[in-house]
């Protein structure tokens, strides 16, 4: 760990930026040419000088913080944590010739949450133009640019933004006509949200089972569940693992089905061809929820390629208000428009999505690397040529773990770290009783009982996944009775 904090007194802002990103702690430590910690600068504190007009280039030695407060190596943990309080956020620990040995936080020592968001980019200057601008609502530039960006991003050519991922869903729907009567395939192991926009939209879910290995919609159960009645289909790429979109795409190509894609937890997933997810349906919906790999605190976006149907779901979008007259409604449309604040901190968190991506890739890696070998876990399974984002580390807790889903649950949290279910089955919850068929859907069942996921964001350290793993490791060599 102390290495990821380290950062030359010589650097630049940028670098100190870098070394920030790399340990996802929130702080940097400078040194000098003998490895002693003579500053510190958090990302607050990097936010602030860049507000007060000074650029990336700037030496990081003329703005950080050299009273800082530290303690000497050797003491008891719970002096360092006795320490800490809401204003003190961080302990140096360093030895006797002031070099770093390690750090406490006040947030490790927290309950370690299942996701945690990431705004140390241009989030809060871009909020700040809003503001200054007086351009807060829908109307504003940074609407537009992240539009443009998350389009282009996609190589798709329609980007439209929303208020949330389920009204990106329901516009999806309404602007393919999908309504009264109308079926919509969805699988059967999802949140909400994704049968919800269906029951709004006047249509009725349909559910179809789970692959065992992806736990994303089996191509193989969608024939049977299609009736004269089916207008839609909608692959959820679960916990950021692509659907089998060839194999779905050939069953809708079939039965003249359209294919609306969720794709609320798999921004930067690929398929074998390299083209991302939401790039191979009629319309694709994500979400910008605050656990997303982006977020604007609530949003969403629809990717489209037709431009008929991108033009009829912005009136959609906007009241249903022409495009051409003012305050003339062609449509009963609703309010689902994203504001300027909101696309300004969804266009920052673009700019840096690549970082975000990578990091996600080495908390997959590490997860990965120390519980493959462990028995009774079953990990999400990623086919040949696919990419997945590690949305959340999931795996199913399988009978051959000497302890239950749940008893794991308690475990880790009694050891302080936070983790959730995998998503309850839908087709037994109350809200979907009325469009309940049969109660066929034996992977989605196993998957409540057994599917947890573990802490994974844009703002997770190492040292955290390898506390994580070392307590799953540990609780699964040992037997019920020794817990």
């Amino acid at each position: 760990m102390p290495n990821d904090l380290l950062c030359p007194v010589s650097a630049t802002i940028a670098d100190a930026l870098r070394c920030i990103d790399r340990n996802a702690r929130g702080i940097v430590c400078l040194h000098d040419d003998g490895d002693r910690v003579v500053a510190i600068m958090t990302d607050g504190d990097i936010r602030r000088t860049l507000l007060r007009g000074f650029g990336l280039d700037s030496p990081v030695r003329e703005h950080a913080n050299r009273d800082f407060f530290w303690m000497p190596h050797g003491l008891a943990h719970k002096a360092y944590i006795a320490k800490l309080n809401d204003k003190r956020q961080y302990i140096l620990v360093l030895d006797e010739q002031r070099r770093l040995v390690s750090l406490v936080s006040f947030k490790d020592e927290a309950m370690l949450p299942v996701s945690s968001i990431n705004l140390a980019g241009n989030e809060l200057h871009y909020v700040l133009h809003c503001i200054r601008d007086n351009w807060i609502s829908s109307q504003g530039r940074f609407v537009q640019e992240f539009e443009k960006n998350f389009a282009a991003y996609h190589a798709m050519p329609y980007a439209l933004t929303t208020t949330n991922g389920t009204a990106a869903l329901h516009l999806a729907l309404a602007g393919l006509g999908i309504g009264p009567g109308d079926e919509v395939i969805v699988p059967a192991s999802t949140f909400g949200a994704t049968a919800n926009a269906v029951i709004h939209a006047g249509g009725i879910p349909v559910f179809v089972d789970i692959e065992e290995d992806t736990w994303c919609m089996d191509p193989l159960l969608l024939e049977q569940a299609i009736t004269p009645a089916t207008k839609a289909i909608i692959p959820v790429h679960l916990y950021g693992n692509p659907a089998n979109m060839e194999e779905i795409a050939k069953v809708a190509g079939k039965h003249g089905l359209f294919i609306v894609e969720d794709c609320a937890e798999s921004l930067g997933a690929s398929f074998p061809d390299g083209t991302l997810t939401g790039t191979k349906s009629d319309v694709s919906c994500f979400s910008f929820f605050s656990n997303k790999v982006i977020t604007t605190g609530e949003g969403g976006m629809a990717l489209a390629r037709d431009a008929d149907l991108h033009r009829k779901m912005q009136q959609l979008r906007d009241h249903g208000v022409s495009l051409a007259r003012k305050y003339w409604h062609d449509y009963p449309g609703f309010n689902y428009r994203m504001t300027n604040i909101q696309a300004a901190i969804g266009l920052a968190q673009m700019e840096r999505i690549g970082d975000f991506l990578d990091m996600r890739e080495r908390i997959f890696a590490r997860y990965k690397e120390h519980l493959k070998d462990l028995p009774g876990l079953q990990m999400q399974t990623i086919k040949p040529g696919y990419s997945a984002i590690n949305w959340l580390f999931t795996v199913a807790v399988t009978p051959e773990f000497p302890h239950s889903r749940d008893a794991l649950m308690e475990i880790l949290k009694k050891r302080g770290i936070d983790s959730r279910p995998f998503f309850p089955a839908l087709f037994h919850q109350p809200a979907y009783a009325p469009y309940r068929r049969k109660d066929e859907f034996p992977v989605a069942l196993r998957m409540e009982k057994e599917g947890i996921s573990l802490p994974t964001s844009n703002f997770l350290s190492m040292a955290n996944v390898d506390k994580v793993c070392e307590i799953i490791v540990e609780t699964g060599y040992r037997k019920k009775r020794d817990i």
